[in-house]
Order: structure tokens, then sequence, then C-alpha cells
């Protein structure tokens, strides 16, 4: 069974374009400067909205319980599209189905797709300052009315068992490491009956015994609830211990999926270069 499918997705982000300064080689700088600056100093430039393409294209295709890593360089896009299949930003193109589902454009929203099990862990946590681990677990469920009271604490109780986060339930973030408040944001989103899990750079930042550790706990979830996990990594050898396969996101387009000893004989240069 498919548990997610893209699409011919694209994406466009509006950016502003400045209007070119006058060629006027034969006049002096002081009529330049008329030109181009008002009387408080400020610039007469134009700027006017252009669309920058980001993503074009892009195609997906995951089983129920497979992992796919995201990699590519810096800058290509690859959080963008994490939260373009989250509904957190609008596709200009493009189609999405969950479990066989189409979603139709005006429900593919960031509450919608939570709504339909699918999962956000932002690379910088977004947790709540001033709200326990316990708290910061259930807002998400309260806020949409996930079961009683009691069921809330139940699924709050199950996230942090299974990602070794008990110990730590009535702390608040700031007295965390940075390991357990990523063990705590994978908590959170999983909680909400989350089938499918996008996570932007889990491991970024982690040393080497925390990043297994966060590794180990996000295989758990596939592997006992046949989680469908789609990350985001700089570092590639997660594909490697995870025995997942891995996709470039290069010129906006995403690769065919590979694993990791697959990587080096890849007929595209560019993806070999990704390991030189």
């Amino acid at each position: 069974m498919e548990s997610i499918s893209i699409k011919r997705l694209s994406f466009s982000r509006t950016v502003l374009s400045s209007s070119e300064l006058p060629k006027t080689p034969n006049k002096s700088i002081s009529n330049i400067l008329n030109k181009t600056f008002d009387k408080t100093g400020f610039t007469k430039a134009i700027f006017l909205p252009k669309p920058l393409e980001i993503l074009k294209n892009v195609n997906l295709t995951l089983e129920k319980g497979d992992i796919l890593c995201i990699s590519g360089k810096s800058g290509e896009g690859k959080s963008t599209l994490l939260r373009v299949i989250a509904g957190l930003d609008k596709a200009t193109s493009g189609e999405i189905s969950l479990f066989d589902e189409p979603i139709k454009p005006n429900e593919w929203t960031a509450l919608s797709m939570a709504q339909k099990g699918l999962g956000f862990v932002f690379q910088n946590n977004a947790l709540i300052s001033d709200l326990t681990v316990r708290d910061n677990i259930a807002v998400p469920l309260r806020y949409n009315k996930i079961g009683t009271e009691e069921e809330i604490e139940q699924k709050v109780d199950r996230a942090l068992l299974l990602m070794l986060a008990r110990s730590f339930a009535n702390e608040y973030p700031y007295s965390l490491s940075l390991g357990m408040r990523k063990r705590v944001a994978v908590a959170r989103a999983w909680a909400m009956d989350a089938n499918i899990l996008l996570l932007d750079e889990p491991t970024s930042g982690l040393d080497k015994n925390s990043r297994n550790n966060l590794l180990s706990l996000v295989n758990n979830l596939r592997e006992l609830y046949k989680t469908t996990i789609i990350m985001v990594v700089n570092d590639l050898l997660v594909a490697r211990d995870l025995n997942s396969k891995i996709s470039f996101l290069i010129d906006k387009k995403l690769s065919d999926p590979m694993y990791y000893n697959e990587i080096r004989n890849n007929e595209d240069s560019r993806i070999r270069a990704m390991v030189m």
C-alpha cells in the first residue's frame, strides 16, 4: 500500500526584484543620483514581485513503513520540499495522495495534513520553552481535541516511552540536552497518531552517541508501527546506518532513490560528487 505519493510537484516563492539603475554614461553623477534617490536619501528604485522557482516536477512514492533520506547541496530546497508536503507552504502545482487517497488542493494545508496523520519535526525542534516536556507533547493533541484528557495522557506516555524520555517528562526544554530536545520533538509529532513523519535534519548538531541513539529510536517507529519516514539529511551515512534509500535534490528535481553503496557508481557525476 502506498503511504504517500507525490506527482509533478512544483513550488515557486515570490521575491522582490529591484529595477536596474539608469544607464547614463554621459550624464553627471549628480544627475544620476537625483534620479535614483529622493530628497530624504531613500532610493527611488522600484521593487516588483518576481517568482523564484525552487522545486520543479518533483515525484516521490513511498510504501507504508519505508524510510527515505533526502540530501543535496545547501540552498537546493530540501527543507522547502518537506514544508510543501506538510502543507506549511503552498505548492504552485502538483498532486499528493496519502494512503491511496488524493488530497484536494483546499485540504493541502498544515492543519488538514496533520489531522490526516502527517507529522512534522522542525530542525530547531520548535518546543515551547515555558511548558514541560509532557505538556509540549500534549499541546497539539489538546488543540486538535484528539481524545479525552485521559486518552491524551495515554498517548503522551506512549510517545515518551518510545523515545526513552519518560524520566524527563516534567523537565523544561532549556534544561535538556540537544539530543533529548530532538527526541521530544519526534515524540510530539508521532503522538498525533502520525503514520508519516517528516524530519528536517534531525541529527544536525548531535554528537555521535546522541545521533546513533536518535536514529535507533526513529527506526523503532518504522519497525514497530510501520511509520513512513522522510528525512532531510546532510550526513549521508544516516542512509547507510538506517539501511534506507536516499534521493538527491539537484536542479529543483529529486533523483531516483538509491542505497548509499550505489552513490559512487551512479551515472550522474553530480550525485557521485556528493561522497567525494
